[in-house]
């Protein structure tokens, strides 16, 4: 059984691996790009996956559908250092009401930090002007997982973004779905999200320019490969991105360590040609649990860009 387990997690990443060399014409294309961020320490050290892993706290992330087996309510905060002096944050509550239905709710925020204002001069050489500017983002979600069959939960999520930029602002809403499929094998699911489906409200301009929403689709898989071992396979698209295909593994030591790892592959992004681009795509967490209480830590790296660290701290509350 374990070898048709390997064949099978095997065969996902091979037909994965046969399309991640296609370029895409529309890099960079899309707006509202905050909605790409991962918050949550555990997700981020794992690759920044998770879209087939079960009773996840963490599942809003990527799909919906994962939050409706969770054992305990939980209320969750998360903390992001990003990169170029960025950051955000995220704060989450989840309602795992029965075994037939879970509900939650989220606000995540982010803010560029000051960033110097250049003009372009006569020559076309960029001149600063002495003067800053920024950018954020806030989006509210609120989400909803059913159960189908003993085979199969599906979840929902209604989002919000409100977008600004140096005095602009725009938004929109949209929504994300997902499946989670529980196999004839228990150690294995199966996950499939659509996410960032929707359509702008309101525009930066006058003209009333369309951003293009970053819709992403992605299909994940989950096993668990010993009683403390389990590994995560994604594989996904956004507009303006190639494909990815994200890795991760997790392992408790004991009851109340867990060391954690992934891999995105979207690392060749990410190299200018600096020693640094090497690790670009690995990520590495830990995390700690006492009584009620989960901490985690991920630290992600972006190669001559640098890192990106997540810190989470969340409370479980007895249903």
């Amino acid at each position: 059984m374990f070898i048709k387990l390997k064949t099978l997690f095997a065969l996902l990443l091979l037909i994965s691996l046969s399309s991640l060399s296609a370029q895409n014409e529309d890099a960079g294309s899309t707006g509202f790009n905050t909605l790409k961020l991962i918050y949550g320490a555990r997700s981020m050290a794992m690759g920044a996956g998770g879209i087939g892993i079960p009773a996840n706290h963490e599942g809003l992330n990527q799909n919906p559908a994962t939050i409706l087996r969770a054992e305990q309510q939980s209320l969750s905060s998360t903390f992001m250092d990003h990169l170029v002096g960025s950051g955000g944050g995220r704060i989450s509550y989840v309602y795992p009401k029965n075994i037939y239905e879970a509900y939650a709710a989220a606000i995540s925020y982010w803010n560029s930090g000051a960033m110097d204002r250049t003009e372009l001069s006569p020559t076309g050489e960029l001149v600063e002007t002495g003067e800053t500017f920024g950018a954020q983002s806030m989006v509210a979600e609120v989400s909803a997982s059913r159960f189908v069959s003993p085979a199969l939960d599906i979840g929902a999520s209604l989002k919000f973004i409100y977008d600004s930029i140096d005095g602009y602002s725009a938004s929109a809403a949209m929504v994300d779905l997902g499946a989670l499929h529980h196999t004839a094998n228990p150690k294995i699911k199966v996950g499939l999200a659509l996410r960032n489906v929707g359509f702008q409200t309101s525009y930066y301009t006058d003209s009333k320019f369309k951003e293009h929403l970053p819709f992403t689709y992605g299909a994940g898989l989950s096993m668990q490969m010993q009683e403390n071992l389990l590994g995560a396979i994604d594989v996904g698209k956004a507009n303006g991105e190639n494909i990815t295909l994200k890795l991760g593994m997790e392992y408790g030591i004991s009851d109340a360590f867990t060391l954690r790892g992934g891999f995105r592959s979207n690392a060749g992004d990410y190299q200018m040609g600096g020693i640094a681009g090497y690790t670009s795509g690995i990520s590495l967490g830990l995390g700690w649990k006492i009584r009620s209480w989960n901490l985690d830590y991920a630290v992600a790296s972006y190669g001559d860009l640098g890192i990106s660290n997540q810190l989470s701290l969340r409370y479980n509350l007895s249903n």
